[in-house]
């Protein structure tokens, strides 16, 4: 008998016989898989009485068929799903990849993201009659009671079903490939005509992330705010039996149109918090959605909240490490309540910036080659970040041969002003060690170092694609301008605000300055710092 098998993908045509074929990654398997996460040889594809069947070959991490553990052969039937560890195997028929609902739901196409801009969240009137609402809280009982001595044989299948899927949502790089895994997951298992994923947007908002359809491009109609925002909000999974018969949804011209007889809502909840909804459609000649559908949407939902949960916040670790130390990031992401936007949003704060420029530096890299220019610049700004980060300092940008920093945010800093000239010092002190262990030839670098404190504006600004966590301000100009137009080559000059802050007795007040950009003459101050002077010298009081 001949048959199909799509690996991850790929199309394996096998002439199958009583013998069989082998899947696993081992040099022996008829069909080879390079992961480590399947067996040499994990399962075995073979014919029984002319029936296609398969079989686990005592593999490590288990074989699944539509979702249930294998523990003895089992026949197969075109677009079942075979899963492997975390490899999906699927039996595709004859006349090409199964669109059927419910059967390989992993190789459906998904809608691009254009589509997405084009569907409309519908406002409804909606109340509780007419609809099976399961709390957050049945659905956690029920996964608890699987585990139990006399689980229920709903609670087995669910537990199975889950078991399977935690494997394919591991290996997902990213969130956007996480949630298209989610949503085919999901449309394997629970036939429907339509599917979003909708996820909390900065404003609180549900924005529609992902939409597949069973046939892609045939639908545009708005879907169910009101439900939507009903499930996420009152933390329970909605199951409409009858839309149309519902005079909630009447209206709706989505029903109106398309004959929608059964909708199906479940929140991504993680740690109480909601993260958004699995939205599921269909209409009257493919049945409506079933009690237990309403149950495995519940649990999957679940496990997709913990899977996007934590691809934000590695995102978000990614970005926070740019510009922090890495135990700044960890108090950060401990202090943050949801982990995300709150602990860089825009706010105004009391902080000291530092600006330093390496002076002559374009001068002297005029007749460098570009690997040794990138050497001693790469190398100079190591050590230099090193002073700011381990003084909770924040790394806004490297500017050409400059740097600017700030400290006192995002994370509040009392002592930010001392913090900020510690660093300083210290940046001086390693930029003349690097000097003394320069190779012969190499040019003597010198730094200038401006730095102003104050009110400014923190927060994260760009677009989309590209934010930055930055500061912004007349405190931000007057540090630049003091670096730029005052400090002379291994000079430290302070704003008179950052003087009087940091206490310190080691300053020399110097002449007024008309700054570009400023309207009042400024009258700044010197550190008189000396390499292996003690930093923070204060004075009395």
């Amino acid at each position: 008998m001949k048959l199909t098998l799509q690996v991850d993908g790929a199309l394996h045509p096998v002439m199958l016989t009583e013998e069989g074929v082998t899947i696993g990654r081992g040099d022996q398997a008829t069909i080879r898989i390079q992961t480590n996460a399947v067996s040499r040889i994990h399962a075995r594809v073979f014919l029984r009485n002319g029936q296609p069947h398969v079989m686990d070959m005592k593999s490590l991490n288990g074989t699944s068929l539509n979702g249930l553990v294998l523990s003895e052969p089992a026949p197969l039937h075109p677009g079942d799903t075979i899963l492997l560890g975390e490899t999906v195997v699927l039996w595709v028929p004859e006349d090409g990849p199964s669109t059927a609902p419910g059967t390989s739901g992993l190789n459906q196409d998904l809608a691009p993201k254009s589509v997405i801009s084009k569907i409309a969240l519908e406002d409804r009137a909606f109340d509780a009659s007419g609809s099976i609402l399961v709390p957050h809280a049945s659905l956690e009982a029920m996964l608890a009671q699987a585990g139990g001595q006399h689980p229920s044989g709903e609670a087995v299948t669910l537990f199975q079903r889950l078991a399977s899927m935690a494997g394919t949502l591991l290996r997902a790089a990213g969130l956007a490939e996480l949630l298209e895994s989610v949503m085919g997951l999901v449309t394997a298992q629970i036939p429907c005509q339509r599917g979003f994923i909708l996820l909390v947007d900065a404003a609180g908002e549900l924005v529609p992330e992902l939409l597949w359809e069973e046939v892609p491009g045939t639908h545009t109609n708005p879907i169910s705010r009101t439900i939507a925002r009903t499930a996420m909000d009152n933390r329970v999974a909605i199951l409409t039996t009858d839309a149309r018969m519902d005079p909630r949804f009447s209206a709706g011209e989505s029903i109106k149109i398309h004959g929608i007889t059964s909708a199906l809502c479940a929140p991504l909840i993680v740690e109480d918090q909601a993260l958004g909804v699995i939205y599921l459609e269909t209409s009257l000649n493919k049945g409506g959605f079933k009690r237990e559908d309403e149950h495995l949407l519940s649990a999957m939902a679940n496990f997709a909240a913990v899977g996007i949960q934590r691809e934000r916040e590695a995102k978000f670790r990614q970005r926070l490490e740019r510009y922090h130390s890495p135990q700044v990031v960890d108090q950060i992401l401990k202090s943050s309540q949801n982990k995300e936007a709150p602990a860089l949003q825009a706010q105004r704060c009391q902080i000291t910036v530092l600006f330093a420029d390496i002076s002559g530096f374009t001068r002297m890299s005029e007749g460098m080659e570009p690997l040794v220019l990138a050497g001693i610049l790469n190398r100079t700004f190591e050590v230099m970040t090193d002073q700011i980060f381990s003084r909770g300092g924040t790394l806004d940008k490297y500017i050409g041969d400059a740097i600017m920093a700030f400290f006192g945010a995002p994370n509040p800093d009392p002592d930010h002003a001392k913090h900020a000239i510690d660093a300083a010092i210290a940046m001086q002190e390693c930029l003349a060690t690097l000097n003394a262990a320069r190779p012969a030839g190499y040019p003597e670098l010198k730094m200038r170092i401006g730095i102003n404190s104050g009110e400014a504006f923190a927060g994260d600004i760009g677009c989309e694609k590209r934010m930055d966590y930055t500061v912004m301000g007349s405190t931000v100009n007057l540090a630049s301008r003091l670096e730029s137009g005052v400090a002379k080559p291994g000079q430290i000059v302070l704003g008179p605000r950052t003087a009087e802050l940091s206490g310190r007795a080691d300053l020399r007040q110097l002449a007024g300055f008309a700054l570009k950009g400023i309207e009042q003459e400024v009258r700044p101050f010197e550190v008189l710092w000396t390499p292996d002077a003690p930093t923070g010298v204060h004075g009395p009081g």
